[in-house]
């Protein structure tokens, strides 16, 4: 499986699985190209996740290839101390 994250003024954002890292760069770098603006990331039916962008500012995406866990039982996903929504903002100190 394929995982993009999106670091923007020293925060992660995780892009869902299904949304392409090669297609939110190219909409990104065409804001850039044309003066800045706002970037529409990820859609959903709850929610909207836009970047503006500007021609100076620092932005990158690290795209990773990750193993698919082999599903898990109830009782060890209620014991995970973490669980990391796609667009919930992640510090990486």
């Amino acid at each position: 499986m394929i995982q993009a994250r999106i670091r923007i003024d020293g925060r992660d954002y995780i892009l869902p699985p299904d949304h392409d890292a090669e297609t939110v760069m190219g909409r990104i770098t065409a804001q850039v190209r044309d003066g800045g603006g706002f970037v529409e990331i990820v859609r959903t039916p709850e929610r909207t996740f836009s970047v503006l962008v500007s021609p100076g500012m620092s932005l990158s995406i690290e795209v990773t290839h990750v193993e698919d866990e082999p599903a898990t039982g109830v009782a060890e996903v209620e014991e995970s101390w973490w669980v990391q929504s796609s667009l919930d903002p992640l510090d990486m100190l």
